[in-house]
């Protein structure tokens, strides 16, 4: 089934109100991190959270994004920011308030890396 919105699909960066565990909800941008196949009106997206708010360099598990003052030609973004590879976050195509643009591939990839290796670290070792 297609993607309910077409420029919605993995790579893409776009705005969702997060609803955290503690404090107010917040729209903030997400890098969709859902295989763009399985993206569809009846099925949890999910991406990682974009924060502004980060030390330089960006420590591990942090992923910088291209931005510009004005708004960068691919990504959107307006202010530094890094993807945080271990802050999931789920909704549903219905959520997206915008789509911002989308990452390189390179970034990307390099996202989904992180992602894997910090699920790999969480998970329990395999029985021997």
């Amino acid at each position: 089934m297609p993607s309910p919105n077409p420029q919605l699909r993995q790579g893409s960066v776009v705005a969702v109100q997060i609803r955290p565990s503690r404090g107010d909800p917040k729209v903030r941008p997400v890098v969709v991190i859902s295989a763009s196949d399985d993206i569809a009106p009846d099925r949890p997206v999910v991406g990682v959270a974009v924060t502004t708010t980060f030390p330089h360099p960006a420590p591990e598990g942090m992923i910088e994004l291209p931005w510009f003052p004005r708004g960068h030609p691919a990504t959107g973004l307006a202010r530094r920011s890094a993807a945080v590879c271990n802050w999931l976050v789920e909704f549903t195509p219905e959520d997206v308030l915008s789509v911002r643009g989308g990452v390189p591939e390179s970034i990307l990839l390099k996202i989904l890396a992180n992602v894997r290796r910090l699920e790999d670290e969480k998970a329990p070792d395999a029985p021997q």
